[in-house]
């Protein structure tokens, strides 16, 4: 079964030839920690300095969001990360 076409809200063509849509979503889901919205970030040393990294947390597929808090609750040795599901109207 094919995927459903989303419903574009506005279109952009760039110059290299490239177009970028913004299309409507039917909901987003976010992950959270222990029921508040969260981040996560990731400190790594580089050759010329400290780095920060920051975790994707909100997804548009609620299968990406369930894959994400799974990792999550495996790395940090917990169960505390769940889904919450934030309707779009």
């Amino acid at each position: 079964m094919a995927r459903p076409e989303p419903k574009i809200l506005t279109s952009i063509e760039l110059g290299d030839g490239s177009t970028w849509d913004v299309t409507q979503a039917e909901s987003q889901y976010i992950i959270t920690y222990k029921n508040k919205p969260c981040g996560v970030r990731h400190h790594y040393q580089s050759l010329s300095s400290n780095c920060i990294k920051y975790q994707k947390l909100s997804y548009t597929n609620l299968g990406n969001a369930q894959a994400q808090v799974k990792r999550l609750n495996h790395k940090f040795n917990c169960e505390d990360f769940d889904v919450v599901q934030v309707i779009v109207d």
